[in-house]
């Protein structure tokens, strides 16, 4: 006789025996995957900002915390337990934050948070991401394990399949993640469903193709614009420049590119520089983040420490843009609607600018001489030191050995010297290419130690993340290059001025930029391009005052001509801290999305990599080999899974077996065995005259059921087959001319019933 199970084994699912069995159910595999999922993108987060350790430590003890609970308390009382640890998380993170950001903290503002979080806002995007990730992630492990240890592997599945979906919500979690928690889910309601290992291997196939259908819908469809599970095997691409630069407060660092001609605005300035409109402070491994909130410009903002000039730029849009380029570093602007300011200092507009729109901003200079910023203090603010010299967890060491070895060679000191060595040394040894394979894991890894050649983008993520391995406060900045100079202080920028460079932060002095990108190739790239554009007679590629026609005595180019024996070029690392015209210029680019990104996406010309270079507009691979066209490894992968998923369908439905005899009549074959050809001849006959008439009964011999639909109508042409069939099946003495006259008898009646072909076989 059974034991009655006691209360507490009841409230707990169990007794001890009990619950291992149900840990040890198949379903638990479909629960750990989708666990897995959601934790790997936690975990990305934390590679990203720090706190890798002391996460997987509180999320491994709210794991096992959940298991054992699983036990000793009932339902109610660990829901309670896990939204009480979800408040008190919450309350750390809150108190964890500096005061003077915790004084922005209202409904409303932690309302649109909650909503931007839902529509894409990352969550390498909040402060103190760490902390955020140690405050949130043992709360749904919690539930998870408590679930897991009841047997209830749905719910469990349930609970970790909506913290997955709330970091596809956010942008966080990718394909992979997306993918791997669908099929979790479908494994842990599958394997719950078919308790038994009979109905499991009975149903196995439908399992198993429902399971491939979601994850190929998955892959597929992208529920969520803002979501990062993007669908595979579908190639848009590539994109321009400027429309990767393009990322707002996220930018990921791709592949193959192009240029797009396309003028932009005219910018009227005393001084000659690259034009900011962005920075960035969080370096992801495959891309940047720009962290903070914005606030309106409504007084001027802060200059920048030491001497400085004071300098009137107005910009005019040429194009929708929601940019607004400027000599860095801007402290007013007025025109234009609404302006805003981000944490790092960038400007920031409320709404796009239309063309003809004018802004004007105020911008305060740096005016020191590299001997000063040589011989700068290196006493950093701590917040700034923090900020700019995180690099991912996961950064491999041999790019600071190598950083190390750089700056050793150039018997560099201060940090200063340090970014002109590391600057000198990336143009020296990188050449410019704008067709490259996007890279595996690390970019500044990769492009270091892998790659030997890039554009802007590359060269600058790998001199920010080399600087910030030797503790040199770094950010990546992205904006435009001077342009075309078309008159007295009047510059023409287009959209394959689009660029990318670093700047330092120097105490008492401010942010010092240094281009690391070799000019010469670059520049010549881009009058190649431009010159393609008017050839083809392009629109939008010229105004009035850069048009071939209306040139003056300034070259064209002029501005753009920064090659490093130009005698207006200064010495590495002097860049943007003398004069006007010790700019270093670029392919400098817009940010903001709109109506740039949108003019970009239609841009159909093509770049070459170098002057004689292949044309990067048709592909990544640049070349004209006879492979191009080949689908890439993820692509063809995708559609093997989706051929793969049809064969199976049409399999398990049961479409193939009635395909096959309704199109096997109609195919010739080979002949073969005269007794086999007749038989197989009337099974065929069969299938034919189920339809019209009716199906052969059981125990219905062939003859009598020829006579009966005869009776009903049926062709006088069954009669051969049948006969064929009794000779061969009675008498097996058919002869070759009798089954190849039942054969043709039976196609003939298969192609009269055809739609379109019958009328004219008859």
């Amino acid at each position: 006789m059974s034991r009655r199970p006691t209360v507490r084994e009841r409230l707990s699912g169990g007794g001890s025996d009990e619950a291992d069995r149900r840990l040890a159910d198949p379903a638990v595999v479909g629960v750990a995957v989708v666990a897995a999922a959601y934790l790997a993108v936690f975990f990305e987060v934390t590679n990203v900002v720090g706190g890798t350790g002391r996460t997987a430590a509180v999320v491994a003890l709210a794991g096992l915390g959940g298991i054992a609970l699983a036990r000793a308390v009932g339902e109610r009382t660990a829901l309670w337990l896990a939204g009480a640890l979800f408040v008190a998380g919450l309350a750390g993170y809150f108190l964890a934050i500096p005061a003077s950001q915790r004084a922005l903290f209202t409904v409303r503002s932690v309302a649109l948070d909650l909503l931007a979080l839902s529509t894409g806002l990352s969550v390498l995007r909040l402060a103190l991401a760490d902390v955020w990730v140690l405050a949130v992630a043992p709360v749904p492990t919690f539930l998870v394990g408590y679930f897991a240890g009841r047997g209830r592997h749905v719910a469990a599945a349930a609970v970790a399949g909506g913290t997955l979906g709330f970091l596809v919500l956010t942008g966080d979690a990718g394909t992979g993640a997306a993918v791997a928690g669908v099929v979790g889910l479908a494994l842990a309601v599958g394997l719950s469903t078919l308790s038994t290992p009979s109905r499991r291997r009975g149903h196995a196939g439908t399992f198993a193709l429902v399971v491939a259908a979601m994850v190929v819908a998955s892959a597929t469809v992208t529920v969520i614009p803002a979501g990062a599970a993007a669908p595979l095997g579908l190639d848009r691409g590539s994109a321009t420049l400027e429309s990767s630069l393009s990322g707002d407060d996220e930018l990921e660092v791709v592949g193959s590119t192009r240029l797009s001609p396309e003028v932009r605005y005219t910018i009227e300035s005393p001084v000659e520089r690259n034009w900011h409109t962005g920075a960035y402070d969080t370096y992801t491994g495959d891309g940047w983040v720009r962290t903070g909130e914005r606030t309106a410009v409504n007084e001027s903002l802060p200059a920048p420490p030491g001497a400085n000039d004071s300098v009137e730029t107005t910009i005019t849009a040429e194009t929708e843009s929601s940019a607004l380029p400027a000599p860095w570093k801007p402290v007013s602007a007025s025109g234009g609607g609404a302006v805003e300011a981000d944490e790092r200092g960038s400007l920031r507009l409320a709404s796009s600018l239309e063309p003809g729109d004018q802004v004007t901003v105020e911008s305060r200079v740096l005016d020191a001489d590299p001997a000063t910023l040589r011989n700068a203090s290196t006493d950093y603010p701590a917040a700034i030191e923090e900020r700019y010299t995180q690099l991912p967890e996961s950064t491999p060491d041999r790019v600071g050995e190598r950083t190390e070895e750089i700056v050793a060679a150039a018997d560099a000191e201060s940090p200063y010297e340090r970014a002109a060595a590391i600057e000198a040394y990336l143009r020296s040894e990188y050449d410019y290419s704008l067709t490259v394979e996007e890279p595996e894991g690390d970019v500044a890894d990769a492009f270091l130690f892998e790659m030997d050649a890039g554009y802007c983008v590359y060269f600058a993520t790998t001199m920010a993340a080399m600087l910030r391995s030797q503790g040199i406060p770094t950010r990546f900045e992205t904006g435009y290059t001077p342009g075309e100079r078309v008159g007295d202080d009047e510059y023409v920028v287009r959209g394959q001025n689009a660029h990318a460079w670093v700047s330092i932060y120097v105490p008492d002095h401010g942010w010092v930029a240094f281009d690391p990108t070799p000019s010469d190739p670059r520049d010549e790239a881009r009058e190649t391009r431009l010159a393609e554009a008017r050839a083809d007679g392009a629109e939008d590629v010229d105004t009035e005052a850069s048009a071939p026609d209306a040139a003056t005595e300034t070259e064209p180019d002029e501005t753009d001509a920064e090659a490093t024996d130009d005698p207006r070029t200064p010495t590495p690392g002097a860049g943007n801290v003398t004069s006007g015209n010790e700019t270093a210029a670029g392919e400098a680019g817009t940010l903001g999305p709109g109506g740039i990104a949108q003019l970009d996406g239609t841009q159909t010309g093509t770049a070459p990599s170098t002057a004689t270079g292949p044309a990067a507009g048709t592909g990544a691979s640049g070349s004209d080999g006879p492979f191009d066209s080949l689908p890439d490894p993820e692509t063809a992968l995708y559609w093997l899974i989706v051929a793969g998923l049809g064969v199976a369908g049409v399999r398990r439905t049961g479409l193939a077996g009635r395909a096959g005899r309704r199109i096997g009549p109609l195919l010739p074959r080979r002949p073969g065995d005269p007794t086999a050809d007749a038989e197989r001849a009337f099974a065929d006959l069969e299938r034919l005259l189920a339809e019209p008439y009716r199906e052969r009964r059981p125990g219905e011999t062939p003859r009598r059921y020829v006579d009966a639909v005869r009776t009903l109508g049926a062709d006088e042409r069954v009669e051969i087959v049948a006969d064929a069939y009794e000779r061969a099946a009675y008498a097996g003495s058919v002869t070759r001319d009798e089954a190849d006259a039942a054969r043709r008898a039976v196609r003939r009646l298969a192609l009269e019933r055809l739609p379109l072909i019958g009328r004219f076989v008859r």
